[in-house]
């Protein structure tokens, strides 16, 4: 397993993180075009050894969720997809369902053509699956001797996978911008879900190209500012997922084997000059 350092975390510009568990089935109301549904199940110990803890979207529910009437307010996406703003939530909470510590959401299907095949599959049992998209804020590391282990170790729901890797990072605080209806399998990568993920270099290129040429046009135009930065954001985290390697969760107790000679990972940062929005 690779073992990410904090600053990676804090500098990923747009993490995805896929929920594992599928605790909940989402009920359809089809008559109020509604779907109830978990975007996330919290105390999973996921692919980088991280550990989101139940209160981690409380900050960004109160500033944009569906009562706040700040701008950029939490969406509700196909695949990640800003483009496919399928849904309306109104409501996003954190609570306890089935025994667990959730994000639940109940979002109202737009009346759009991307909107009436969603509610379609989901009667249909074709999206049994939901994914988030945010930052990290704040994140603390953790070994067994640590104060804190034992208590959240108490709570996973698979402590086997912490216990055996013999490190965790507690997610005390993420920035939440979107939960996402998935077509097909969860991933805690964005760029299976926006068509980035080839190993054909001319695909990849072609559909970032594709992408900046939409944001350049939506600048442009004036578009709203909010779906332009994560837009932004959204590129930078592909173009970082394709020059750094997806971290396995295997032999943690082995120290990663640092980069041949003359190479490190990519730095897409200093790699991409900031748009000014």
């Amino acid at each position: 397993m690779i073992k990410l350092d904090k600053k990676t975390f804090l500098d990923m510009p747009f993490a995805v993180k896929s929920d594992q568990v599928q605790s909940h089935k989402a009920e359809v109301d089809s008559s109020r075009r509604t779907v109830d549904l978990i975007a996330n199940t919290y105390y999973w110990y996921d692919t980088y050894g991280d550990v989101l803890l139940s209160g981690c979207s409380a900050k960004s529910i109160q500033e944009r969720g569906p009562k706040s009437s700040m701008p950029g307010k939490i969406k509700h996406l196909s695949n990640h997809n800003l483009s496919k703003g399928i849904a309306r939530p109104d409501m996003i909470e954190e609570t306890t369902m089935n025994g667990m510590e959730v994000l639940h959401g109940n979002s109202w299907m737009s009346e759009t053509t991307d909107g009436e095949e969603t509610l379609i599959k989901y009667n249909e049992g074709l999206i049994d699956q939901h994914s988030i998209g945010f930052n990290y804020v704040t994140l603390t590391y953790l070994e067994p001797e640590s104060a804190m282990w034992d208590d959240i170790l108490k709570k996973l729901i698979n402590p086997d996978d912490a216990i055996a890797a013999g490190f965790m990072w507690a997610v005390p605080e993420i920035k939440l911008f979107e939960y996402s209806s998935l077509d097909g399998f969860g991933a805690n990568r964005l760029t299976p879900f926006l068509g980035v993920k080839s190993d054909n270099k001319n695909v990849q290129y072609n559909n970032l190209i594709t992408k900046l040429d939409a944001l350049h046009t939506a600048m442009r135009s004036g578009s709203d500012k909010e779906t332009m930065i994560l837009q932004e954001k959204q590129i930078k985290q592909m173009i970082y997922e394709l020059y750094n390697p997806e971290p396995e969760l295997k032999d943690t107790t082995r120290e990663t084997a640092p980069p041949p000679s003359g190479k490190s990972t990519f730095d897409v940062t200093s790699a991409i000059t900031n748009i000014n929005l």
